[in-house]
């Protein structure tokens, strides 16, 4: 009896996950209630700060020195925090640092060796090691700054020309309740990084 075998597909109400696999390898700090997906992919020596949220498919790579991350920062989808090897003719490696209170987009490029607090990098936008950014500074979506620099206090970079435009009043920006609201969902979805 040579009949075809009969294949089954599951019904939109039947779910399936495939088991994340951990793409990380290094020394991690997690602060007790940073959130770090699976997902995500850590490496080498990256120290998290409290209240920090780290969503799948973002990127953190300390290649060519340690990344040290503070408090309450959002790290979302396919953004790429990452401390590059320097290429020959380029100065030793050094910490990247990153203060309180940033927000990394979905598809940012984040190089800069120093970032203060209260930044925001908007969808994919880009920084290079060689650019720093002081407090409350916005890079808009898919703007680049490459200049060797560090961008004033309170400076928004928008357009397809990258203009540069001061904010006479700071902004008070905070993304506290997102952050708690992210803390209490992402675990119910996802596998997490423990915590050291």
């Amino acid at each position: 009896t040579n009949r075809p075998r009969e294949v089954r597909f599951m019904s939109s109400s039947t779910s399936f996950r495939a088991k994340p696999q951990q793409k990380s390898q290094g020394n991690f700090k997690i602060a007790r209630d940073a959130v770090v997906c699976l997902e995500a992919q850590l490496t080498g020596n990256v120290t998290i700060g409290s209240r920090t949220v780290v969503h799948p498919s973002a990127r953190i790579l300390a290649e060519g020195g340690p990344i040290i991350i503070g408090e309450n920062n959002l790290i979302q989808e396919l953004a790429t925090i990452i401390n590059r090897k320097p290429v020959e003719g380029e100065e030793e490696g050094f910490t990247m640092t990153i203060g309180n209170g940033n927000v990394f987009e979905v598809g940012s490029c984040v190089e800069s060796p120093a970032i203060g607090d209260d930044n925001t990098f908007e969808p994919k936008s880009r920084t290079s090691r060689v650019t720093s950014a002081s407090d409350r500074c916005v890079i808009g979506a898919a703007c680049s700054v490459e200049s060797m620099e560090t961008i004033p206090s309170d400076t928004i970079i928008c357009g397809a020309e990258s203009t540069r435009h001061r904010r006479k009043v700071p902004l008070q920006t905070s993304n506290q309740q997102q952050l708690m609201y992210l803390s209490k969902i992402l675990p119910n979805y996802h596998r997490l990084i423990k915590s050291s």
